[in-house]
């Protein structure tokens, strides 16, 4: 939708769903584009802790913010806005979020996030329209697990990435270093149903001798024997065998391994506590294949390694902020900023939008074609995809204690103008 006049007023930035390393350089780089338009962006505002600070009507100034934090965002891990779990799903929510939206003549949104947070953003720019509040909402996708459809890949997944492949890179060499103690590493990623982050740690894979020896991505289900036989294999031929197992990985019969346990004095999987993935292809493999097994879980660490950030992705995210602003400038209304990849060799990336309602409704999943035959690590075509969202350093100022100097944001609240939020 393209809207024939722009309406003047308050803008309202929220960030929404997990952390990604490059989340604040969107952020900054939307907030650096909306400044320059001040007849038409009358006040640049925050949610306190995302969707939830909408509904709690918790909203900060950024111009009373110090403008040193404010240009130091870019190198800021995490969300500094702040986020939270809970998504805008009920009428009383959205009726809420509106309520909060015209109290404080707010006309232009850009949520910052996940799929949660484009369809909350959708949802509100139908409601807004319904109740003749005039509102521009232009989504900016940032995601460490890259499952947004519509766009190439996702700001947050290539720093992600890098990170994901360097510690299974150093993991791998742990392992070889004390293979006759832990002849086995299972290393955990986090994705429930897309093996993007999974896929990721197969760039560590130079040649035999690397690590990770074997992937399993949740699109793919694992064969439990052939598995035990995939490890011995790896045991005889290396002395060694690195594993990386997705979050959401399924067996055979569609059961999440991280649903399954090894009981006492049986040979099977059976029901059983929710320990993850790791934990039970561990206690499988000790049984198993009878050799002492390490778990890993970087879990929250992939997404928030602000020294090991990807600068493409860095510069793309900051990419996409300014963008949103400036398609919302030209009228552009209910739509998600895109990534769209022109050329592989060079890598060109260009921008491009997606209707809100089909970002939210869709999920990018890893093709078949980014996995070998066996199904048990990265093909070329995979590779080929990753590698170039991986490249570029990024300088992190330091401290004179020798550690990064990350800023924060006061975040104070502006005066309420809505009754107390009920949950």
């Amino acid at each position: 939708m393209v809207k024939s006049s722009m309406p003047a007023g308050a803008v309202l930035f929220a960030q929404s769903g997990t952390p990604t390393t490059v989340a604040n350089a969107a952020l900054l780089a939307a907030l650096t584009e909306a400044k320059r338009k001040a007849k038409v962006f009358h006040r640049l505002l925050g949610a306190r802790n995302g969707l939830l600070g909408i509904l709690q009507e918790e909203l900060f100034d950024f111009a009373k913010e110090d403008p040193k934090a404010l240009e130091a965002l870019e190198i800021c891990p995490a969300l500094a806005a702040g986020s939270c779990p809970y998504p805008l799903r009920t009428e009383a929510d959205l009726a809420r979020a509106v309520e909060v939206f015209q109290a404080h003549n707010i006309r232009y949104f850009f949520p910052i996030g996940n799929r949660d947070a484009m369809n909350a953003a959708d949802r509100i720019g139908r409601l807004a329209e319904q109740k003749g509040h005039e509102l521009v909402v232009m989504g900016i996708p940032a995601t460490a697990e890259n499952n947004l459809a519509f766009t190439d890949h996702c700001p947050g997944f290539g720093s992600a990435a890098r990170y994901n492949a360097t510690t299974i890179m150093e993991a791998s060499r742990d392992t070889e270093s004390l293979y006759t103690a832990e002849a086995v590493t299972v290393q955990e990623i986090p994705g429930r149903e897309a093996g993007w982050l999974t896929a990721s740690c197969g760039l560590a894979r130079r040649n035999e001798e690397d690590g990770p020896h074997l992937l399993l991505v949740p699109e793919l289900p694992v064969n439990l024997n052939k598995f035990a036989d995939l490890v011995r294999d790896g045991l005889k031929r290396l002395g060694r065998c690195v594993v990386v197992v997705g979050e959401g990985a399924v067996d055979e019969s569609g059961r999440f391994l991280s649903e399954q346990a090894l009981e006492p004095g049986r040979d099977v999987a059976g029901p059983g506590p929710s320990e993850g993935a790791s934990e039970f292809l561990g206690h499988f493999i000790e049984r198993e294949v009878g050799v002492k097994t390490r778990r890993n879980k970087p879990g929250s660490l992939l997404r928030s390694a602000m020294h090991w950030a990807s600068r493409t992705d860095l510069d793309e995210a900051a990419k996409a902020g300014q963008m949103a602003v400036k398609h919302a400038l030209q009228g552009s209304t209910g739509f998600m900023v895109t990534l769209v990849r022109k050329s592989g060799r060079p890598y060109k990336c260009d921008t491009g939008l997606a209707k809100l309602s089909e970002a939210a409704s869709g999920e990018s999943r890893l093709p078949r074609h980014f996995m070998n035959e066996a199904g048990t690590h990265i093909a070329d075509p995979f590779r080929e995809y990753c590698l170039p969202l991986i490249k570029g350093d990024v300088t992190i100022p330091l401290g004179k204690d020798g550690l990064p100097l990350y800023p924060r944001l006061q975040r104070k609240l502006i005066p309420r103008k809505c009754g107390e939020w009920k949950r």
